[in-house]
Parts: structure tokens; C-alpha cells; sequence
């Protein structure tokens, strides 16, 4: 009998740590700030949004459905692909390697890069002002090496110095975080970002699918209605468009960028320096408040916003493209709801 009462405590007390685990894992929902809230149900906004001032969490909440289909709703605990948001991890990657001495922003590529054409500098691609022809993307399977060589025969249309958004100068980036790392981008993404930044709900496309919070990509079409896009081969996106992550997390992230612990204070203003008249500094377009990037990639679209003050930070990820016709606007008008409730 004795027997029976330790083993029924034995499985009780797994039970109990079973249920703790399972409670730790989901990201309590928070809405501290109502007018946010409607303002965003009002938008029939569908995906996570999460917003911060002063420190303080004051909406961090799921909105419609991850998989309309099975009736799942998104939570503060859904995953996204963050397609172009992703070229901020990609800039960070390169000046914490600038901080090592292990390349500077006023060298050429070709310096790292034999094949390379001569004349652009690694700051030309961290500001998209390269004059890359750049690569064509196709929807079969590719190696890092491979982009780059297409990218370094396909060569210029232009001398650098001009504003002309590419993917593929991101792509050679990342590629250049491999080359002088000694690592794979995963892998000095995971030990030099995510793991300092406290992101744990965070990977690479390869495994996106298997995630039980991973959200599906819709297409709001004219009539009303929703399709499933088709998606290319994430090998193409190389850098640039292949990671997904929650929304705590990109918060995690911006967090980490501001408060020091990713980079310098020098190589965070060289980040948040405008390269050209378009205003994109390295990841991120400096606009008069604040400090954005923006991600869209097939079903998914995402809006990452931090004041040039610091003190507040709009993280905006769906999966619903083109249900919201500017993010831009929205995220204004967060930021306004704000300063008249804050």
C-alpha cells in the first residue's frame, strides 16, 4: 500500500513538471493598452502583434488564425517567416565581424571575393548602392557558392554609388559571414544572435513546417476570398528571406541591438546612418521617428519598428498578404494611439 501511495506521487509529481514545462513554454497573451487592441480587431488584422514603451509590454497578442483551415489561432507564441526583416541580422552579423577586425566596411569585395567585380564596397552592399545586376531567382535548389558566383557573373549595370534594392546584396553578405566566420550562417546566427538576444522561437526554413506554432501564409485576393501561395525553393533567399521567428522574438532582437548586447554603440549608429537618399541605412530605413524594416514573402508580411528614442518598439508579423494595404500607415497610427494613451 505504502508502495502504491509513492508510485501514485512519483507519477503525480511528473505530471506536475510535465504541466509546469507545458506553462512555460506559452507566452501569456498581454493587452495593457484596449485602444491598441480595437484599433487592431477593428483592422481585422490577422497575426501577432506586439508593442513596448518605456519598458513596459503593452500588447502582445494573437489576432485571427494561423491555419484557417483547423480553426488555430494565432497567439504570442505563433511563427512567421520574416523574409526581408531578415537582412537586419544579416548587417549585424557583418559589423560584429567589423568589430573583430575580420573585414572593414571601406573595403572592396573583391578583396574577400577573387571573382568579385572591383569598385563595390561592403558598405555599397550593406546600403544597396552596389550597381549589382544581381541574381535571377529561379525556384530549384542552391548552394550559397552557387548564388554568389551567379551574382559575380551576372556582374553590374551600374557604377556603385546609387540606391537600388537587391537581395543578392545581402546574399553575398551572408555568404561573406560563412567565408570569415568559419561557420554556417545558421550556426553564427544561433551563437552570435539568438542566443545573446534570448531568442528561442527562432530557425531556418528547413525545419518551419514542423513547428507546432508555425502559422500558414495566405493570399487576401479582390474578391474577398484567401489562396495558399506557392512558395519558392527558400534556398534562393539565402540571407535575405529564409528564417522565421515569433514576434517576441523580433522584439527580442531589437531589444538586444538597442541595449548593447549585439553590437557597439559606433557600429549601431553606422547601422542606423542613412546610404543614400532612400534613407536605408544597414537593415533597417532610418525615417524621421524611427528606426524599420519590412519583410514580405508569400503568404507572410511583417513590420518591425523601433522610435529613435529607444523606448518604443511596434512589431507587427502576418500571415495574411495584402490584407492590410500599408503597414507603414498602421504603424503610424500605433504610434500615435500611444501618445494619446501613454
Amino acid at each position: 500500500m505504502q508502495e502504491e501511495k509513492s508510485i501514485q506521487k512519483e507519477k503525480s509529481s511528473v505530471s506536475s513538471q510535465k504541466e509546469k514545462k507545458k506553462t512555460e513554454v506559452e507566452t501569456k497573451e498581454v493587452v495593457q493598452n484596449k485602444a491598441l487592441d480595437q484599433y487592431l480587431t477593428q483592422l481585422h488584422f490577422s497575426g501577432t502583434a506586439v508593442v513596448v514603451r518605456n519598458g513596459k509590454m503593452v500588447l502582445n497578442k494573437g489576432y485571427g488564425y494561423r491555419n484557417m483551415e483547423q480553426q488555430e489561432k494565432n497567439t504570442p507564441d505563433t511563427e512567421f517567416y520574416i523574409g526581408s526583416s531578415q537582412k537586419a541580422l544579416t548587417a549585424t552579423a557583418i559589423l560584429q565581424l567589423v568589430e573583430k577586425g575580420k573585414l572593414s566596411l571601406t573595403n572592396p569585395v573583391s578583396q574577400y571575393l577573387s571573382g568579385f567585380p572591383s569598385g563595390i564596397t561592403i558598405k555599397n552592399l550593406l546600403n544597396h548602392t552596389s550597381g549589382l545586376k544581381g541574381h535571377l531567382e529561379t525556384n530549384s535548389k542552391i548552394t550559397p557558392k552557387e548564388l554568389v558566383q551567379d551574382i559575380e557573373e551576372r556582374g553590374v549595370k551600374r557604377a556603385p554609388g546609387k540606391w537600388d534594392y537587391r537581395d543578392s546584396n545581402y546574399t553575398v553578405l551572408a555568404y561573406l559571414v560563412e567565408k570569415l566566420s568559419g561557420q554556417s550562417l545558421a550556426d553564427y546566427y544561433k551563437q552570435h544572435i539568438f542566443k545573446p538576444a534570448g531568442m528561442t522561437q527562432v530557425g531556418f526554413y528547413e525545419d518551419f513546417k514542423q513547428q507546432k506554432n508555425a502559422s500558414i501564409g495566405y493570399y487576401l485576393k479582390k474578391d474577398g476570398s484567401y489562396s495558399i501561395p506557392s512558395m519558392p525553393d527558400l534556398s534562393q533567399l539565402f540571407g535575405v528571406g529564409n528564417v522565421y521567428m515569433s514576434a517576441g522574438d523580433m522584439y527580442r532582437f531589437d531589444e538586444a541591438l538597442m541595449s548593447g548586447k549585439l553590437l557597439s554603440p559606433e557600429s549601431l549608429a553606422e547601422m542606423f546612418t542613412k546610404g543614400s537618399s532612400s534613407g536605408y541605412g544597414m537593415g533597417f530605413y532610418a525615417d524621421p521617428g524611427s528606426y524599420n524594416n519590412h519583410g514580405v514573402l508569400n503568404g507572410w508580411n511583417v513590420s518591425n519598428s523601433i522610435s529613435k528614442s529607444g523606448k518604443t518598439f511596434v512589431i507587427l508579423f502576418s500571415n495574411i498578404q495584402n490584407n492590410i494595404t500599408s503597414f507603414g500607415k498602421v504603424n503610424n497610427e500605433i504610434y500615435q494611439i500611444l501618445n494619446r494613451t501613454n
